[in-house]
């Protein structure tokens, strides 16, 4: 009939531990970002790049940009002012 408190405490204290170690984890991360050095590539990493042809300096080439390009918008803006 009536839920039991127990449950719902033991959730929210499982989810705040979990909170606590992601924060204490990012804060290592950052505190000791120079001994980060990337891993070798995996099987299915591998397994996906002869699969598919790609390789690091294709993927790198088709990311997104996140420079700005001055585009229409912008010209039509200044043009009303």
């Amino acid at each position: 009939m009536y839920e039991h408190p127990y449950l719902s405490q033991q959730l929210t204290r499982h989810d705040q531990e979990q909170m606590e170690r992601a924060a204490a984890e990012r804060l290592r991360l950052i505190e000791h970002a120079d001994q980060i050095v990337p891993r070798p590539e995996g099987v299915v990493r591998r397994m996906l790049r002869r699969a598919f042809g790609r390789t690091a300096v294709a993927t790198s080439a088709t990311a997104p940009t996140t420079a700005r390009v001055a585009g229409g918008c912008e010209a039509a803006a200044a043009h009303a002012q």
